[in-house]
């Protein structure tokens, strides 16, 4: 597991040490897992890891077909999520 430095903690009082954006190739498709952007902003959901040529990659929403197509280039990290909501 190749993380950063950098830790944060949710408003759910769960601790999170990220894993590098580099990684993401590398994540788990079946597992849920958060992803915190450049703006502070976290999501939340399943991940393919497939970064396409325009330099966006997938997050599903957990339990759903669809999705979002988020800008890579603004990942800090991403870790797996554990038991309740973020």
């Amino acid at each position: 597991m190749v993380t950063t430095d950098i830790k944060i903690t949710l408003t759910s009082g769960q601790k999170y040490k990220l894993r590098l954006p580099e990684t993401l190739s590398e994540i788990d498709k079946n597992q849920t897992a958060i992803f915190l952007f450049d703006n502070m902003k976290v999501y939340e959901g399943k991940s393919d890891g497939e970064v396409d040529e325009d330099g966006y990659f997938a997050i599903f929403k957990p339990n759903k077909n669809f999705g979002a197509a988020m800008p890579y280039n603004r990942l800090v990290g991403w870790a797996y999520k554990r038991g309740g909501n973020a």
